[in-house]
């Protein structure tokens, strides 16, 4: 399993940095772009740069090699309102056994419903159009060694569009190294890894088409749309951590602060190189700011967030608020809880 994990990292590196700096985007080319979506309110908060931090259930979508870094049960939940009203939301559940953990996960988007509209009925049939995806997420990540660990993710992918649906599955591979230098972190993600996907289910595809000959007696032919496959969004992570008050820090030590900055590179299938920046503050591991910036995004560019940790009966919750925006499509904000017994 060591092998596989340092396989997997210096194979990333290699494909990461073999890919040629792209001025045509496959943008608009790729299925279940829902997978995209980033999850979490700390993870948003900090505009995404999320790889080498994720301990937290979100860990499941970010890297699952974070799963090692919990030490407890954790249940995660985190709800968005996107723009155009649509509703994303994503739930975790991370048990950890030994150098090992296991994660389970749900990641929905809800983008409402529309009312159908024909050429024979503009104003409307009265009836109403709906979409969906979904992606199940089953998780297992290992601590390899004190510094270095390793996660993967399988998962099943269901997109709707009213009566069509595709279905696919993917793969996301994930690791998390600690060099012990100056308080730094890495972390590195390959994610929705597997074949293409295509809308060819539902019965809106199938239809009866008149007989060439119209001879009487001949009936009508069974035919099927043709609908093209397309490649799920896999992209390359590559982040790094590093405290430089507190925390893991070796610069400066402090019980009661802790400052983090954050940086990550984004090498994905249907978008340019992009990257992202990010600073937190936490006080007292009990209440937390944070800030993020993105570069090379389409519209994304700068996020905020706070936290808070409290005690509850036994429990750790934590409650983590966050705004993104998203230039034209304005702001987005985020609601996320932890639970960790």
């Amino acid at each position: 399993m060591k092998r596989i994990a340092i396989a997997t990292m210096l194979v990333s590196v290699i494909l990461a940095s073999s890919v040629p700096a792209q001025e045509v985007t496959r943008v608009g080319g790729t299925a279940a772009n829902f997978l995209k979506l980033e999850v979490g309110a700390r993870a948003i908060g900090l505009a995404g740069a999320y790889t080498a931090i994720a301990t937290d259930g979100s860990a499941l979508h970010w890297n699952p090699a974070g799963m090692t870094g919990t030490g407890r049960y954790v249940a995660s939940y985190s709800n968005i309102n996107l723009y155009a009203g649509i509703q994303h939301q994503f739930a975790g559940f991370v048990v950890p056994f030994g150098q090992n953990a296991f994660g389970v996960s749900i990641n929905n988007v809800n983008m409402g419903s529309i009312e159908e509209t024909t050429i024979e009925e503009p104003m409307g049939t009265g009836r109403k159009v709906d979409a969906g995806s979904m992606a199940l997420g089953i998780s297992f990540a290992r601590k390899l060694t004190d510094r270095l660990s390793f996660g993967v993710t399988g998962k099943y992918i269901r997109e709707r569009i009213w009566t069509e649906v595709a279905e696919g599955f993917a793969f996301d591979f994930g690791t998390l190294f600690e060099p012990g230098v100056a308080g730094m972190v890495l972390g590195m993600s390959i994610t929705n890894v597997g074949p293409d996907m295509t809308m060819d289910e539902g019965p809106n595809l199938t239809f009866e088409r008149p007989s060439p000959d119209p001879a009487p007696g001949n009936r009508a032919i069974s035919s099927i749309f043709i609908t093209e496959p397309y490649p799920l969004p896999s992209s390359f992570r590559l982040g790094a951590l590093f405290d430089i008050l507190g925390g893991r820090s070796t610069l400066m030590q402090s019980l009661d602060h802790r400052v983090a900055v954050a940086i990550e590179a984004n090498d994905a299938f249907d978008a340019p190189f992009r990257t992202a920046y990010a600073l937190e503050y936490e006080w007292n591991e009990t209440i937390a700011i944070r800030g993020g910036v993105k570069q090379n995004y389409d519209v994304a560019r700068y996020s905020f967030g706070a936290g808070v940790s409290v005690p509850f009966r036994g429990l750790d919750v934590s409650f983590d608020y966050a705004l993104s925006n998203y230039g034209d499509l304005e702001n987005v904000q985020v609601i996320s809880v932890n639970l960790f017994f």
